[in-house]
C-alpha cells in the first residue's frame, strides 16, 4: 500500500512539473530573431516620474533600459511584454570596391577644398551615439562621456560592427569613418576644449577655427602679409579648441564628426599659372621695365606642402585656396615686379637675360614662401610679351622692331661665329690631313721593323730549338751508355751469383760423401753400403760356369758389383 503511494505521489510530481514546464515552455518562451533585440517593458511597479519615459532604477514601470539579444528567452507575459526593434549595425566596408586616384584633377581638387569629394567604393563607417536620457550637464557640454550619465553626444562612437541598443535610450548616427588614402594627410581641429593661449594681437573667431578674414590686394607687401597672420590662434595642445600640430598618416581612422573635424591634404606639389587663358581671361604679370617697356609674363609655379607644416597651413590660411590667394598669388607678382623692373626690355628677349630673370624670380618666391612654410619649387617663365610705352599701332611696330634690331644683331654675331668655326675647321681639317699622313708613313716604317723583329726572332727560335734538340740527344746517348753499364752490371752479378750456387752445391755434396765416408771407417765399406742400398734385383739367375771353384765364380760378380757402383756415382744424387 504505501508503495502504491509513493508511485503515485511521483507520478504527480512528473506529471506537475511537464505540466509546468510546457506552461513555461508555451507562455514564457520569447524568440529574438538573429536581426532583432527585445527591449524590455515593465507592466507593474513605481510610475516614472513626470517627462521621464525610461526607467532608470529597477521596479520602475515602463521601457526598460535592458534589451534582450537575439536568441530564446523566458519572460513572465503578467509581468513583462517586450517590442522587437532592428540591431544597429555599423558596416565595415568594402576594401576591393575602394578606387584609389593617384592624383587629383583640378574638378576633384576643388571638391576637396569644399568638403565634397568622396573617393569611390564602400569604405567603413562609424556609429555616432547620442543618449537621449539622463540629466542636463552642469557646464552645458554637447559631448558627454559614457559612464556620466548626463544626455548628449557621447564621446565614444560605434566601431564596424552589430550592437544591440535600446532605441528610446539611445540614437545611433552613421557617418563616414575617415579615410585616408595614400599622397594625402589629415589634419585635425577639436571643434569643443579649452581655450588655446592667444598672444596680444588678438585671436580670430571661433566660428572659423582657423583664420581671420583677412583681404590682402594683388599689391600688398610682405609686411601686411605678416600683420595678417599674426593674428591666427595658436596650434592646440590634446584636449584644446584649435587645430592640433600632429596630423594623420594614411590610413582608416574612426574618429567622432562632432568632435574632431578632419580636412584632408592633398601632399606633393601642385601647380599655379598665372598665364593667358583667352582673351578675356589673361592672368599675365604686367610690370614696366627699366626702359619704360611694358612687359607682360605668364608664370606657372610649382608649389607643395611638407606633411610636418600641413596642420600651421590650414591653421593659418583655413585652406589651400587661401595659400593661392592670400599668399603664393600676391608674392609671385609683387616679386615680378620689384625684380623685373630692374631689367631692360632687351633682356627679357635675350635668352640668357631671361634666364637670369627666372632664376631671380624662383629663389626670391622660395625664401619668402619657405618662411610661410610652404615649398616652391619652381617659377617658371613661359610667356613673355613686350610692348612699347605709346599705345596703339604705334606702340606695337615700336616692339616689332625692337626685337628685329636685336635678332639681326644677333643673326649678324652668330654668321661671324659662323666663319670663325668655319676657319678654324678649314685649318683643323689640313692639320688632319698632314696627321694621317705622318700616321701613314709610321704605319709603314713599324711594319719593316715588326718583320725585321720577327725573322730575327724566328732565327733565335730556330737556333734555340736546334741547340735544345742536339743537347737532348746527347743526354739521351748518356744515359743509354749508363744503361748499358748497369745491364752488364747484372749479367756480372748474376753469372757469379749462379757460379757461388752451383759451387756451394758441388761442395756440400762432396762435404756429404766425405762425413759418409768417414762415418763407415773406410771407403770400402761405404762401397759395400752404396752397393748393398742399391741393389735391387727383380730375380736371380744361376749360371753354370763349368768345371771350376766357386771362388773363379765369385771373382766374376765382384766385377758386375763394381760396375754397378761406378754407374750409380756417375748418375749422382739427383737420379
Amino acid at each position: 500500500m504505501i508503495r502504491r503511494l509513493v508511485m503515485l505521489a511521483v507520478g504527480a510530481v512528473f506529471l506537475l512539473t511537464v505540466g509546468i514546464l510546457a506552461i513555461v515552455w508555451f507562455t514564457c518562451r520569447v524568440y529574438v530573431p538573429e536581426d532583432k533585440c527585445a527591449v524590455l517593458i515593465r507592466k507593474s511597479g513605481r510610475q516614472l516620474p513626470e517627462g521621464q519615459l525610461v526607467a532608470t532604477e529597477p521596479g520602475q514601470k515602463g521601457i526598460q533600459m535592458e534589451v534582450l539579444g537575439p536568441g530564446r528567452h523566458f519572460l513572465n507575459p503578467i509581468t513583462w511584454q517586450y517590442k522587437l526593434k532592428d540591431l544597429a549595425v555599423v558596416p565595415a566596408g568594402n576594401p576591393e570596391t575602394w578606387e584609389w586616384i593617384p592624383s587629383l584633377d583640378e574638378h576633384q581638387r576643388n571638391e576637396l577644398r569644399a568638403g565634397k569629394f568622396k573617393f569611390k567604393g564602400e569604405f567603413p563607417e562609424i556609429g555616432v551615439v547620442t543618449r537621449k536620457i539622463g540629466t542636463e550637464p552642469p557646464d552645458g557640454r554637447v559631448i558627454v562621456n559614457r559612464e556620466s550619465g548626463y544626455r548628449g553626444i557621447l564621446r565614444e562612437v560605434l566601431t564596424p560592427g552589430t550592437y544591440k541598443i535600446n532605441p528610446y535610450v539611445y540614437e545611433v548616427d552613421l557617418s563616414p569613418a575617415v579615410v585616408i588614402p595614400a599622397g594625402f594627410v589629415g589634419v585635425v581641429t577639436n571643434l569643443f576644449g579649452g581655450e588655446a593661449e592667444v598672444g596680444p594681437t588678438g585671436m580670430l573667431p571661433e566660428s572659423t577655427g582657423a583664420t581671420a578674414s583677412i583681404e590682402v590686394e594683388e599689391e600688398s607687401t610682405q609686411q601686411n602679409i605678416d600683420e595678417a597672420t599674426s593674428l591666427v590662434r595658436p596650434l592646440a595642445e590634446p584636449g584644446q579648441r584649435g587645430t592640433l600640430r600632429d596630423v594623420l598618416q594614411p590610413g582608416v581612422y574612426f574618429i567622432n564628426p562632432k568632435l574632431q573635424k578632419v580636412t584632408l591634404i592633398e601632399i606633393g606639389f601642385n601647380e599655379y599659372s598665372q598665364t593667358k587663358i583667352s582673351e578675356a581671361s589673361n592672368l599675365r604679370i604686367a610690370f614696366p621695365s627699366d626702359t619704360g617697356y611694358t612687359i607682360r609674363v605668364g608664370v606657372t609655379v610649382v608649389w607643395g606642402i611638407d606633411p610636418t607644416h600641413a596642420a600651421e597651413i590650414i591653421n593659418t590660411y583655413g585652406n589651400i585656396d587661401r595659400v593661392l590667394d592670400k599668399v603664393i598669388g600676391p608674392q609671385l607678382r609683387s616679386i615680378c615686379r620689384n625684380i623685373g623692373s630692374t631689367y631692360a626690355a632687351r633682356d627679357f628677349i635675350h635668352g640668357e637675360k631671361r634666364e637670369k630673370f627666372q632664376m631671380a624670380l624662383t629663389a626670391e618666391l622660395q625664401r619668402v614662401c619657405r618662411g610661410k612654410n610652404i615649398e616652391v619649387l619652381l617659377a617658371l617663365v613661359r610667356e613673355i610679351e613686350v610692348h612699347a610705352p605709346s599705345a596703339g599701332v604705334a606702340g606695337g611696330e615700336v616692339t616689332e622692331d625692337l626685337k628685329r634690331t636685336i635678332q639681326e644683331s644677333y643673326i649678324a654675331i652668330e654668321r661671324r661665329l659662323t666663319m670663325q668655326k668655319q676657319r678654324e675647321a678649314a685649318g683643323t681639317k689640313a692639320e688632319l690631313e698632314e696627321v694621317r699622313k705622318k700616321v701613314d708613313i709610321a704605319r709603314e716604317t713599324i711594319s719593316a721593323q715588326t718583320r725585321v723583329m720577327v725573322a730575327q726572332i724566328g732565327a733565335e727560335a730556330e737556333k734555340s730549338a736546334a741547340e735544345i734538340d742536339a743537347r737532348a740527344a746527347l743526354d739521351v746517348a748518356g744515359i743509354q751508355q749508363e744503361v748499358a753499364q748497369l745491364d752488364a752490371q747484372r749479367i756480372e752479378i748474376l753469372g757469379r751469383a749462379r757460379t757461388d750456387v752451383e759451387k756451394m752445391g758441388k761442395q756440400a755434396e762432396a762435404d756429404g760423401y766425405k762425413l759418409l765416408v768417414e762415418a763407415f771407417g773406410s771407403p770400402q765399406a761405404f762401397n759395400l753400403y752404396t752397393f748393398a742400398e742399391n741393389f735391387e734385383p727383380e730375380s736371380i739367375r744361376l749360371f753354370f760356369a763349368g768345371d771350376g771353384t766357386f771362388w773363379t765364380d765369385l771373382s766374376r760378380f765382384e766385377e758386375v758389383g763394381a760396375a754397378k757402383l761406378l754407374r750409380s756415382e756417375e748418375q749422382g744424387p739427383d737420379r
